[in-house]
């Protein structure tokens, strides 16, 4: 079985921008786990091991990485039990709304030997500070480079094929009764990694429309998103990691569908950049310019996450080597008989 990995929250030109409300849509939810503790603490690897036993047992998982470490989770999702469970930590803080009955929250905290960790609190302290400053480096960078994409674009929309693209697109769909569900997450994210995509591919048709750097078809893939709901399938917006304000393409998890922008020329068979915008070629000098710029500010953005990886890593050392991990084995093993 194909199972959907995506990310949830990215570093954006905006800061951080949270999709968590959407890892699991509220009127599907039946069953609800937070965790909350600090780095090192087993979070990401607790929501492994559930989603690996859900898949042993034949269940769709969607699995949402972190952006700060794409070989981390922030949550995973089965939309098949109505069960998810998600990171409930800054910056994408959550707590039980209906606590007990539908939600519970997970303390891995509570394993952590508090009394020995006590004279490591000011070299703590230390490292929070420096991750701290490196995201704000990250995300000023970002914010200059959402700024100087924005510059290269020269062209605009051609309202008129770009709907009738969305028309000969919707004619794929199947119907189905009812409204689906629109969901917004990101398909790519700039990570200490550089910028990972996680669009789905194997067992997946995809369908591409070239889009030229500084430009964007977010009202087409609006448009795409509203005649599938309308058709009763569930969708996914996946939003630009840059520019969260605008969208690149649309997801369709349960008919096996992807609709996605690329860079002209690097995918066959796809829609034209020239079909859809109407293409200008003054200012080349300065648009080259503010395209190397760009790149430049995101290579910077990413320079950032890599080093607050470092002492992100560094920080879990001194969490890890005080943790219960029978304590937490014991919780987990809970979590897996109820699930």
């Amino acid at each position: 079985m194909s199972q959907l990995h995506l990310f949830a929250g990215g570093n954006t030109s905006r800061g951080f921008f949270s999709c968590f409300a959407d890892i699991l849509p509220a009127q599907e939810q039946k069953r609800m786990f937070y965790i909350k503790g600090g780095p090192g603490v087993g979070k990401s690897t607790l929501m492994r091991r559930v989603a690996e036993a859900a898949e042993q047992k034949g269940l769709k998982v969607e699995y949402y990485h972190c952006s700060s470490d794409p070989d981390s989770l922030d949550g995973i999702s089965l939309p098949e039990r109505g069960l998810a469970m998600m990171d409930g930590t800054s910056p994408h803080v959550y707590d039980p709304v209906i606590p007990g009955a539908r939600d519970t929250l997970l303390s891995l905290g509570d394993y952590l030997q508090e009394g020995e960790m006590r004279s490591h609190a000011q070299e703590i302290d230390r490292i929070q500070r420096a991750i701290s400053q490196r995201f704000q480096r990250c995300y000023s960078f970002l914010s200059a480079a959402g700024e100087l994409s924005r510059l290269c674009g020269t062209g605009e929309v051609k309202c008129k094929a770009a709907q009738e693209q969305v028309e000969k697109w919707t004619e794929l769909l199947p119907l189905r009764g009812g409204e689906g569900k629109v969901r917004s997450l990101f398909g790519s994210a700039y990570t200490p990694k550089g910028l990972v995509q996680f669009l789905p591919a194997e067992g997946f048709r995809t369908y591409y429309a070239e889009c030229p750097t500084g430009l964007h078809l977010t009202e087409m893939w609006h448009s795409l998103s509203s005649a599938a709901s309308q058709r009763g399938l569930p969708v996914v917006v996946l939003l630009n990691p840059l520019l969260p304000s605008q969208v690149d393409g649309v997801l369709l998890p349960a008919q096996g569908m992807l609709f996605h922008v690329c860079a002209p020329e690097t995918r066959t068979e796809a829609v034209p950049a020239e079909r859809l915008f109407q293409l200008s070629d003054s200012g080349e000098q300065e648009r080259s310019f503010d395209h190397n710029a760009c790149e430049l500010m995101q290579q910077r953005a990413l320079e950032q996450l890599k080093a607050a990886k470092a002492l992100h890593d560094e920080l879990e050392a001194h969490y890890v080597g005080h943790m219960d991990f029978l304590g937490w084995q014991k919780k987990l093993d809970q979590v897996l008989a109820e699930v």
